[in-house]
């Protein structure tokens, strides 16, 4: 049986990403990259065609193209199908009670991840519990109430949470190991060229352990980088894979790799209003980019479509998340990011991440297509029913009806009539309606002799870090 499928053609040539990747090798030679840290840079030291000057450490193309050649990924997610990432650690959370935008608490960050859960989402946690007192104990809280709640929840290369101190980390690590789930730690290229202290000393302070770890960018066109999307990705190539080396040569063999949620990307930025801008034309065709890119160097793409600067579950956000993420599925994308995210990424809404949910839904259908067969063709159905006839109670018909076409969950295909006898509901109220009744349902629990661990170590946290 074949099928009829489309795809986005056009794009960079073989000789533009030449082109790209040539310009970053020589970036990365002669900008360099600043490290503030005399330990990290001690080891560095060790390796021919490291140069260091002050604080800037440069690296010759043949140590960057032997780190990009071994970088590391688990084999499920190049196979993994229509997979969602949701949550950033928001600091906002939008109340699906009252609509009021306000802090999150504990409670939001156990309910948001078993509605997450219960999508089967990924990622990192949705919100950070701002009703703990200190970040460092908001931090190891992000792990311990997710993995209380969620087998799937920050547990794999998705997750990117910040580990801000080496004590938050060792008391993360120590859940980590209690609970069996994946710890990794994190190298965030501040652009443009810039490595933070604080992270170095984690790592540096982590490398016996041989714990996997990543590199990330963020380059911004026009604030933080240069304001041609060709010349900001030019400066993320650069960035990521210079923060990829540096890793690279000090890791003692532990799992080294381009973060999945922020690899070979550029953003815009409005000039207009000094913002930040995830969601518009511009980002849709980054996006674009990345993909040709990631290919070029074997990393997984996730899509950061999910993604808008509107600040409710508006129409805004649903042009720009849903536009971004038809066009990422069919130029390749199967793993999308964030769900539930508004104002780029500072609120957090159980409702948004249900209409998220669905428009992936929507999306893998376009990209799934038709079947071409004799069956598909149905001309021995065409002269069955003839002239006048109908087709609705055909064989074929009924044997197909609840496959043939998308049913979807929230954006249910009623007419005036059927709505009205419904309740006549919003999408935003139908999809508020399903995420309680997701967390209602939701059933999840660490083996005990895990949970008696878990509140030991979390006891300890709340003594040294409050």
């Amino acid at each position: 049986m074949r099928e009829i499928t489309y795809g986005i053609c056009g794009g960079l040539t073989s000789e533009m990403i030449r082109r790209i990747h040539e310009s970053a090798m020589g970036v990365i030679e002669r900008v360099g990259l600043r490290v503030p840290h005399h330990g990290i840079r001690s080891l560095l030291a060790e390796h021919a065609g490291v140069r260091i000057s002050g604080e800037i450490v440069r690296f010759e193309p043949f140590l960057v193209e032997k780190a990009i050649r071994g970088m590391s990924y688990p084999g499920w997610t190049r196979e993994r199908e229509w997979a969602i990432i949701s949550g950033a650690y928001e600091l906002n959370v939008l109340d699906s009670e009252t609509g009021e935008i306000r802090e999150p608490t504990t409670a939001d960050l156990r309910d948001l991840t078993k509605l997450c859960d219960a999508y089967g989402m990924l990622g990192s946690v949705p919100v950070r519990p701002l009703d703990l007192p200190t970040v460092a104990l908001q931090e190891v809280a992000n792990y311990k109430v997710t993995w209380e709640n969620s087998p799937l929840r920050s547990a794999d290369v998705f997750d990117a949470n910040p580990k801000s101190t080496v004590r938050v980390a060792e008391f993360v690590y120590e859940l980590a190991r209690a609970a069996e789930r994946f710890f990794s730690l994190g190298l965030w290229v501040a652009s443009p060229f810039q490595t933070v202290a604080d992270e170095l000393e984690v790592i540096y302070r982590f490398l016996d352990r041989r714990v996997p770890m990543w590199a990330a960018t963020m380059p911004i066109a026009g604030a933080t980088a240069p304001i041609s999307m060709v010349g900001a990705y030019v400066q993320s190539v650069a960035e990521l894979f210079a923060g990829v080396t540096l890793l690279s040569l000090i890791s003692r063999g532990a799992p080294v790799y381009a973060s999945l949620i922020d690899s070979i990307r550029a953003y815009p930025f409005d000039m207009k209003h000094g913002s930040f801008v995830y969601g518009s034309p511009e980002d849709l065709l980054a996006t674009l980019l990345q993909a040709q890119l990631n290919r070029r160097y074997g990393i997984p793409l996730v899509a950061k479509s999910l993604l808008t600067t509107s600040r409710e579950p508006d129409a805004h956000a649903a042009a720009e998340k849903a536009a971004h993420t038809v066009v990422a599925a069919l130029a390749g994308a199967r793993t999308f990011t964030n769900a539930g995210l508004l104002s780029v990424d500072e609120i957090y809404s159980a409702e948004q991440t249900v209409i998220d949910h669905e428009i992936v839904q929507y999306a893998r259908r376009v990209v799934e297509g038709f079947d071409f067969d004799a069956d598909a063709l149905a001309v021995a159905a065409i002269e069955e029913v003839g002239p006048g006839g109908t087709f609705l109670g055909h064989p074929t018909t009924v044997a197909k009806c609840r496959t043939a076409f998308w049913m979807p969950e929230l954006f249910e295909h009623l007419m005036l009539g059927p709505w009205r006898e419904a309740g006549s509901l919003s999408v935003r109220e139908k999809a508020r309606a399903l995420a309680r009744k997701r967390i209602a349902a939701h059933r999840y629990a660490l083996p005990a002799e895990v949970q008696r661990e878990f509140d030991r170590i979390w006891r300890a946290a709340v003594a040294e870090l409050s």
